[in-house]
């Protein structure tokens, strides 16, 4: 009888973990790892989205459109390979089968599926977070067999802490390297498990408030435009080896 409670227990356990990992929200990029489930985490998010498309704005109230609308926006593509036709150094190129320029082409070979972010509120939204910092946009690409391949986060920053911490998270758990074609406003690491693409670009934003008798100011404000990457080790080898320009292939050319 006690074997089978704590068998029952186990079992009530496991469907809780399962829920809470389906409908989980956000992602610690410091504790990802290549078996991340990418479809489950996105699979509500995106049929949440299809479900907001397919709603007739008359079926709802105003209040109740602005509200949908105001929530996130994913949308789930297909990758393959296809030929380059000259148009890339390789005979092959990784892309979306929804690419404009692929439209009239016959992929070679289905390579998985993208989850992309590609509306939200930048002030509210956090799909991810590294070092304390949040990120509203994470776009990820897994495999046919659904194992993680590369990721990639975003943010606008008014605030410059934000991007020394992603460094100095990235400087204390991978090591800086060279890669072929270096930007000043890039730098490159190599971890355990992945490697890292990180960018910071300064740039201005127009602020906008009101004073309390209604008047309109406006003023410009420096912003920092913070992009990270994480490209699992065994992706790039894989583009290397079969040579297929994809993204991260800059990892895969870098010198020796």
């Amino acid at each position: 009888m006690r074997n089978k409670v704590k068998l029952l227990l186990l079992l009530i356990s496991l469907i809780i973990t399962s829920c809470n990992s389906q409908e989980k929200k956000m992602v610690d990029l410091a504790e990802i790892s290549n078996d991340f489930d990418v479809s489950t985490f996105y699979k509500n998010k995106v049929k949440k989205t299809n479900e907001i498309i397919v709603t007739e704005p008359k079926s709802v109230s105003k209040e109740k459109a602005l509200e949908l609308l105001d929530n996130p926006f994913f949308v789930k593509d297909t990758l393959a390979y296809f030929k380059t036709d000259g148009r890339f150094p390789t005979d092959l190129y990784l892309e979306s089968a929804s690419d404009w320029m692929v439209k009239n082409k016959k992929p070679t070979e289905i390579f998985g599926y993208s989850y992309n972010t590609v509306a939200y509120n930048a002030e509210k939204d956090t799909i991810a977070i590294l070092n304390t910092v949040p990120f509203p946009k994470m776009d990820m690409v897994e495999d046919k067999k659904g194992n993680l391949m590369y990721l990639t986060v975003g943010k606008t920053s008014k605030n410059a802490a934000d991007f020394n911490k992603i460094k100095e998270y990235i400087s204390k758990n991978s090591k800086k390297i060279t890669v072929d074609m270096d930007d000043p406003n890039v730098s490159y690491w190599e971890g355990k498990l992945f490697y890292y693409f990180l960018s910071k670009r300064e740039n201005k934003e127009e602020e906008v408030s009101y004073d309390s008798q209604g008047n309109r100011k406006a003023k410009s404000i420096d912003v920092i435009e913070i992009k990270l990457s994480m490209f699992e080790k065994s992706y790039v080898k894989k583009m290397e080896n079969l040579q297929i320009y994809s993204a991260g292939n800059k990892f895969w050319k870098k010198p020796l």
